[in-house]
């Protein structure tokens, strides 16, 4: 839950501060993998993003489910991520990787790889890597902005 709670944050945190765009939806496939388990974890479904804090992130398979947050929903424990909570260091155009440097964030993940559209800046790919060697890839297709 906190792993999809950050993912969520991230998502908002992106499209506030540098998307142009006021919403983003796409189809989105997610990719789970664990040293733990032998086979990668496979979901896909929709996303809808809306400034400045509103998402539904709807999964289609292999489960239906659907899970909303705005401003006034946060996991009051959780403290919103910002950019000052990550070092940001661009690799080649249309991707940036991003450290954590604040505390809680650190116990929860080593870096974000985020691909993007260099002319928008909307998320591609969203790459996040755990500190027990587990990582979850994240692929956006279909994206309609407003």
């Amino acid at each position: 839950m906190k792993r999809l709670l950050l993912i969520f944050c991230f998502l908002l945190l992106w499209l506030e501060a540098g998307a142009q765009e006021s919403s983003f939806k796409a189809s989105w496939t997610l990719r789970r993998h664990t040293p733990l388990m032998e086979q990668d974890l496979l979901s896909s479904g929709t996303v809808l993003l809306q400034k400045p804090s509103y998402i539904r992130w709807e999964t289609l398979s292999p489960v239906q489910s659907v899970m909303e947050m705005d401003g006034e929903s946060r996991d009051k424990r959780f403290r919103m991520p910002t950019e000052k909570d990550f070092r940001i260091t661009p690799l080649e155009e249309g991707k940036e990787e991003l450290v954590p440097l604040r505390r809680d964030l650190k116990q929860l993940f080593c870096k974000i790889t985020v691909t993007y559209y260099p002319a928008t800046r909307l998320p591609k790919t969203v790459l996040l890597e755990e500190t027990d060697q587990s990582w979850t890839m994240i692929e956006f297709k279909d994206i309609v902005s407003q």
